[in-house]
């Protein structure tokens, strides 16, 4: 009997024991897991860099997701302006232009003074651009480009960027130019003389700098012609001479006015 007690009492401590290891272990692992939690809430710099990682191998939408949790939780942070402009930027590379623009909107208008702004803005106008479709269909996102472009170049003219963003500019003007060309030749085509003339004179002064100016006062030349009024179709004529020189429609506007000689008294 007395062996058993021992048994009994022994078998009794061994489990105390095993119960106040067992409750310690929890508490150091609690401890740890507490620990290891407080090391693994990384504050806006670390949330940053591990971003920008993500962003240089292009993985776009895992560091979209981590620009927008600093974005929201560290608002008050020295790289909120750095972080919003490269969550636009995630956006524009992931092709969602019409996001990506209002992100780069932002930028310039809650932080106009920040070393970011030339980026966003420069951005702002390209997404515009991605947006803008063909000639033929609506130009309203080249006509923001456009205007976009222009406002870098005014506010940013010695940026770096400078040449990219006139090369920009030049095509948003060419695709405006040619839409009110195009525009102008079908009227031609349908003999609506007064709707050609009209937009001609729109590609005249406002794209007059593109390739386009030249077919436009052409048209507008050979407008005057249908309606007979040959002393209007020389003198557009003749200022196609003057502003066009070497054009490839030269040898018609010559042999045009020719003929507009050979018919006078």
């Amino acid at each position: 009997m007395e062996g058993n007690h021992f048994k009994i009492n022994r078998m009794k401590k061994k489990s105390h024991y095993i119960r106040l290891l067992a409750l310690l272990l929890l508490i150091a692992v609690l401890a740890g897991c507490a620990k290891h939690a407080r090391r693994e809430i990384p504050g806006p710099e670390e949330s940053f860099r591990k971003a920008m990682n993500l962003f240089e191998r292009e993985r776009y939408y895992r560091a979209q997701e981590l620009f927008r949790d600093i974005a929201l939780n560290y608002s008050g942070s020295t790289i909120i302006d750095s972080t919003k402009l490269y969550l636009g930027l995630t956006y524009y590379y992931m092709r969602d232009y019409l996001t990506a623009a209002d992100e780069f909107q932002r930028v310039g208008q809650l932080y106009p003074t920040s070393t970011v702004a030339p980026t966003a803005q420069y951005y702002l106008a390209m997404s515009y651009l991605e947006m803008a479709p063909s000639y033929a269909l609506d130009q309203k996102y080249t006509a923001k480009a456009l205007d976009e472009f222009q406002r870098f170049l005014e506010d940013y003219n010695e940026h770096a960027w400078k040449p990219e963003a006139q090369k920009c500019l030049e095509e948003c003007r060419d695709k405006l130019a040619r839409k009110e060309y195009a525009a102008s030749l079908l009227y031609y085509k349908m003999s609506e003389y007064a709707s050609c003339v009209l937009y001609s004179d729109e590609v005249l002064a406002n794209y007059y700098d593109t390739k386009w100016a030249g077919a436009a006062q052409l048209l507008k030349a050979k407008c005057y012609l249908a309606l007979k009024d040959d002393e209007q179709a020389a003198g557009e004529l003749e200022k196609f001479l003057a502003k066009y020189v070497g054009r490839k429609e030269e040898t018609e506007v010559r042999a045009l006015l020719k003929d507009i000689r050979n018919r006078r008294p």
